[in-house]
């Protein structure tokens, strides 16, 4: 099902059959704090289980940061059950510090595990990132051992582009073009049975990868 655009705030929303992508807020910073206080969630971030004791501080700063990114015309969206309008996770686009590339980011926390959230919501971040941005290309990167999150980025059309190296970390890179995402679009169905996926703001504020586990 193809997600629905709506430009009635700030941050576009986007809406999909099960989840809703909608601009942060401060009331989220709860449930985000709790999602980057996980062990099981953080596993493949940059610094992992030892920044859970600044889950609270990373919270407040990613979500002042992912508000304030939007002036570029592309973000990162809180994600929520459509039915039970609760948050699960988040979803969106990030560019790739001075880079021209841009990333796609994604984590949820491990109750929305398991039900193709992660697919469904990255479906969604592509359909906007190259029919209403018109982005030409967007990269994924995740650590090797992160089989879940690889799975993602394969069933939702990107490519292996190879291993890289971010700060001293060996990555697998990934990368979808715009002409991929409209030949493979159709092709596309959704899949159950991963978790969590990647935040790429960690490369930038810790200068070491952006990497969560796959969902």
């Amino acid at each position: 099902m193809a997600a629905a655009l709506r430009r009635n705030s700030p941050t576009p929303v986007l809406e999909t059959g099960r989840l809703r992508l909608r601009g942060f807020s401060d009331a989220d910073r709860p449930a985000y704090t709790a999602l980057r206080s996980d062990p099981d969630v953080v596993r493949y971030l940059v610094g992992g289980e030892a920044l859970i004791p600044f889950a609270a501080q990373i919270a407040e700063s990613r979500i002042a940061g992912f508000r304030e990114a939007w002036t570029a015309g592309f973000g990162v969206w809180a994600v929520e059950e459509r039915a039970t309008g609760r948050f699960i996770g988040q979803a969106g686009l990030t560019r790739l510090g001075r880079s021209s590339d841009v990333e796609v980011l994604y984590a949820f926390e491990r109750r929305a595990w398991g039900r193709g959230y992660a697919r469904e919501a990255v479906r969604a971040v592509l359909g906007f990132a190259f029919e209403t941005v018109l982005l030409r290309r967007v990269v994924g990167f995740v650590m090797p051992q992160n089989r879940a999150s690889i799975r993602v980025l394969d069933a939702t059309g990107f490519a292996a582009s190879g291993p890289r190296s971010f700060n001293g970390f060996s990555v697998l890179g990934f990368a979808i073009t715009a002409e991929a995402w409209a030949a493979n679009r159709g092709e596309q169905s959704v899949g159950q049975g991963e978790h969590v996926g990647m935040i790429g703001h960690d490369l930038q504020d810790h200068g070491s990868g952006s990497w969560a586990p796959g969902s």
